[in-house]
C-alpha cells in the first residue's frame, strides 16, 4: 500500500507543475497563448485543463479534509515562520522564486494532508470516526 502512497504523492506533484508553474512550460502559460476556437482540438485543450484542476482540487479538498483543526493549526504556523524566512532571504522580492514558493507551499499542503491522520495516530493512538464507522 506505500507505494499508492507514493503514486499520489507524485501525481500531485506532476498536475500542479504541469498546471501553472512560472517556467513558462505549463498549462496556463499554453493556454494563455493557444488561438481559442470552437474545433475539437480546443475541446481536448478545454478538457485537459479541466483534468487538471480536478487533480489539483481533489488533492487540496482531501488534505484540507483530513487534517483536521490542529493539522490546520500546526500547518499555518509552519507556514508562517516559513514566510518569515522567505522574506527575510528575498524570496518575495522576484516574482519567479515566490511562484515557486506558492507552488511548494500547495505541495507542502498535500504532503501534510496525507502524513498528518498517520502522524496523528502513531502519536496519541487516536483513530477517526472513519475508522470506526468501518468496523
Amino acid at each position: 500500500m506505500a507505494i499508492f502512497g507514493k503514486l499520489f504523492t507524485l501525481i500531485a506533484l506532476l498536475a500542479l507543475v504541469a498546471l501553472a508553474n512560472p517556467t513558462g512550460y505549463s498549462y496556463y502559460h499554453y493556454a494563455i497563448n493557444y488561438p481559442w476556437a470552437v474545433n475539437t482540438e480546443s475541446g481536448l485543450m478545454a478538457l485537459v485543463g479541466c483534468v487538471l484542476v480536478c487533480i489539483v482540487m481533489f488533492f487540496f479538498w482531501s488534505a484540507w479534509r483530513t487534517t483536521e483543526l490542529m493539522g490546520k493549526f500546526i500547518f499555518f504556523v509552519v507556514l508562517g515562520v516559513g514566510c518569515f524566512l522567505a522574506y527575510t532571504t528575498g524570496v518575495f522580492a522576484n516574482r519567479y522564486y515566490t511562484s515557486w514558493f506558492v507552488i511548494g507551499v500547495l505541495y507542502m499542503f498535500f504532503f501534510w494532508g496525507m502524513f498528518y491522520p498517520r502522524l496523528k495516530y502513531s502519536l496519541f493512538k487516536t483513530r477517526s470516526v472513519d475508522d470506526v464507522e468501518a468496523e
